[in-house]
């Protein structure tokens, strides 16, 4: 069971990944626009800039089979997308998730964004069903000098606990991934890191070679444990809940000023009411080739960086000047933890369910934008993100 889960969280408990120790593509992808008339892919990654209610935002959108994933901010919030309806091969309806989760307002109405490809982007409305607003969508796929292009794919593998009954339990295993384009060193460089997170060591091994690696380890525990369980005796129901599923997924969060953080998201589940999950954000400096430390972003004292923290999640999670911080998380207190990431706005603690509240909560994540950082902010880094 220990070896299980630890395949599945390694990353999940590598909370210190933001923290543990070139230029863009090539000239022909500077500022570059994507052709026309392109058709849109089984999967991709796209970078996308354009407006949403005439306000500009810069959109990562994934998709891998049938499976739409995102991230935007606006106004300040940052925002999850996943999908709701697909409308044939080109279109598609997402929901639109602020990290401020429905769990903390009963009253909360579904936002949604309706997307038609293009050839070139996607254009379509957003739409808040609170108000019955409707705002126009229009994005362009776009690659300014100092981002990259990826490709997305994913691996997956499954295995029977009793090969010859059709009713048997499995293990499942997947791996949502993406690869940069290599083209010089810096592609080259964040495409090592990409298959690093899958604790893919070889520069150069193939991807495929390694997640069977991985998943040959994961099946042949699996085994064990069926036969642990069968040393017992006859089946006394524990073949229930020996459906077990490991999931991971890497997707871009940010991508611009030769900056790149990664969201390395875990699932799994190894019997018992429910699985679970977190995610570990990994910022690269891709012109630097470093994997980036909070002292690369602002330089602070951690009992100052505390108090802002502490004031920024009575702002996201609707906590009153009266109410005790507990009333959202385990203790009356919350701590800068390792697990950073951030965007063109400002950055955010990542704290996942266990670490600081229930797991009812879910994932935590408390939002700071640069304009109470700045005094803080290590000049360096705040020269190249244009923050004034």
């Amino acid at each position: 069971m220990k070896k299980l889960i630890y395949l599945s969280l390694l990353s999940i408990l590598a909370i210190s990944a933001c923290n543990n120790t070139s230029n863009n593509n090539n000239s022909e992808n500077t500022d570059s626009v994507k052709k026309s008339n392109e058709k849109l892919g089984a999967t991709f990654y796209k970078r996308l800039e354009g407006t949403i209610a005439g306000k500009p935002i810069v959109m990562h959108l994934q998709k891998v089979d049938d499976d739409y994933s995102g991230v935007y901010s606006y106004n300040e919030a940052w925002l999850n997308l996943s999908t709701d309806t697909l409308i044939g091969k080109d279109s598609v309806v997402l929901f639109e998730n602020g990290f401020f989760d429905y769990y903390f307002d009963k009253d909360a109405k579904q936002k949604r964004i309706s997307l038609k490809w293009n050839g070139q982007g996607f254009t379509g409305t957003w739409k808040n069903d609170k108000d019955n607003k409707t705002y126009p969508v229009s994005l362009i796929e776009k690659y300014p000098e100092g981002s990259y292009q990826f490709t997305a794919a994913v691996y997956q593998d499954s295995v029977k606990a009793m090969l010859n009954d059709e009713k048997s339990p499995a293990a499942q295993i997947s791996f949502e991934y993406l690869s940069a384009k290599t083209d010089n060193d810096n592609g080259k460089w964040l495409d090592k890191q990409l298959k690093q997170i899958f604790d893919i060591k070889m520069a150069d091994i193939d991807r495929n070679l390694g997640f069977k690696k991985i998943a040959d380890a994961y099946f042949k525990d699996y085994k064990n444990q069926i036969k642990d369980q069968q040393k017992n005796g006859p089946d006394r129901g524990f073949l229930q809940w020996m459906n077990y599923t490991n999931n991971t997924q890497q997707s871009i969060a940010y991508n611009d000023n030769n900056f790149v953080v990664v969201d390395f998201l875990a699932d799994a589940y190894t019997g018992g009411a429910h699985g679970n999950y977190g995610s570990t954000m990994f910022c690269f400096d891709v012109k630097n080739k470093k994997q980036m430390v909070l002292s690369d972003v602002v330089k602070i004292d951690s009992n100052t960086l505390q108090k802002i923290l502490e004031k920024n999640l009575r702002k996201d999670y609707n906590i009153k000047p009266n109410e005790q911080l507990s009333s959202v998380l385990f203790d009356n207190f919350i701590k800068p933890n390792k697990n950073f990431y951030f965007n063109a706005n400002g950055i955010a603690f990542m704290y996942n369910p266990y670490e600081v509240a229930s797991y009812a909560q879910g994932q935590i994540v408390v939002f700071i934008p640069y304009s109470d950082l700045k005094s803080y902010l290590v000049p360096a880094f705040a020269e190249r993100m244009k923050i004034q």
